[in-house]
């Protein structure tokens, strides 16, 4: 294997690697994202325990 055939495979892993760890990172934002909304609604709707 030439060596245009090795770095065109190595590109290709550290592309798809890429991809896998923006993935995981957008997830991960979404998922806290969504947290964070349904723990406001939370707030908002529970009444006030300190009065």
């Amino acid at each position: 294997m030439n060596s245009y055939e090795q770095s065109k495979k190595t590109r290709r892993i550290a592309s798809v690697v890429y991809l896998l760890i923006m993935a995981v990172v957008l997830g991960g934002t979404y998922l806290s994202q969504q947290q964070k909304e349904q723990a406001a609604k939370a707030a908002h709707n529970s009444p006030n325990q300190n009065l």
